[in-house]
């Protein structure tokens, strides 16, 4: 039987290495037209790639890519933003607007469409997915992002064993830490820009989250923001309540709860609150902020 499986083996692995080298060489060639600003051959070596090795990853990822990172030159008399090169008036010194470089729509539609194709072929790779409603967010596509949010979870809850991340390699946390803190840094991005409407995508985000991972505590947490923005201490207080049920020893929400106890004049509540972030960490950060706020409350 030995005589018999050994050049089955090494087949196999022969087999692999001639993947790895074909995907490398495709790489490099790319690299090297880069290089050369040899730009009107990049899109057909792409496509050359997904057509030759079309159960190789890296091709479609690579594709993706090279349309999403496509940008438009965009001038205008707006002041220039973070990124931007500012355009002075010769005359006068002043600013007189800025030039930036914009996404390409249509190359990112095409970024879109390849991601779209590629979790079908590999829904395995989360990193996949996550690329792919990465994009919609950068097309302003929110609900195209929360259903592929919505459908990466699907499969990550059906298949968990089979989940990998960049370059095929296996997640670095379990799925179900990996997973809600995926949607957490989705929905922070929502919640930064402070404004209602993105605020309420911010919230549906977090709520799709808390009832897809109830035993893990930042989902709660962010839908706690969400009511302390509207100003609405006891629901507030109540989501941070559910957090820390679901994890006890979390030193932010714990610090949540001293903060929402003492504006709601609970000063009692909110020093046990604080002194638990104390008995959990005594001495890092969070607990040098609790002994600060427990300073305050004698006042």
């Amino acid at each position: 039987m030995l005589s018999k499986i050994v050049p089955a083996l090494i087949f196999a692995v022969a087999f692999a290495q001639a993947g790895i080298a074909a995907e490398e060489d495709y790489a490099s060639r790319l690299k090297e037209l880069r290089d050369r600003k040899a730009d009107a051959q990049i899109e057909p070596l792409l496509n050359e790639w997904r057509e030759k090795r079309p159960n190789d990853p890296e091709a479609w990822i690579t594709s993706a890519n090279y349309y999403f990172n496509k940008r438009q030159m965009m001038i205008s008399t707006k002041k220039p933003e973070k990124g931007d090169f500012t355009v002075t008036d010769k005359k006068t010194g002043k600013v007189a607007g800025s030039i930036s470089f914009e996404s390409d729509e249509g190359a990112a539609k095409r970024a879109a469409e390849l991601l779209e194709e590629a979790t079908k072929k590999f829904p395995d790779r989360l990193d996949i997915w996550c690329g792919l409603a990465f994009t919609f967010q950068e097309m302003a596509n929110f609900d195209s992002e929360l259903s592929i949010l919505q459908k990466m979870v699907a499969y990550a809850r059906e298949h968990p064993e089979r989940l990998r991340w960049l370059k095929g390699e296996e997640l670095p946390e379990p799925p179900d830490r990996f997973v809600p803190e995926k949607l957490h840094s989705y929905g922070m991005y929502y919640e930064k820009k402070e404004n209602p409407e993105d605020d309420k995508r911010f919230l549906k985000i977090a709520t799709f989250a808390a009832e897809q991972f109830p035993n893990h505590p930042y989902a709660f947490n962010d839908i706690a923001l969400y009511y302390s923005v509207s100003g609405d201490n006891v629901k507030t207080r109540e989501w941070l309540q559910k957090a820390h049920a679901v994890d006890p020893k979390d030193r932010l929400v714990l610090m949540n709860l001293g903060q929402i106890s003492s504006k709601l004049g609970d000063k009692s509540t909110a020093r046990k609150w604080y002194e638990e972030v104390i008995k959990a960490d005594p001495k890092g950060n969070d607990a040098d902020q609790a002994k600060e706020a427990l300073a305050k409350l004698k006042k």
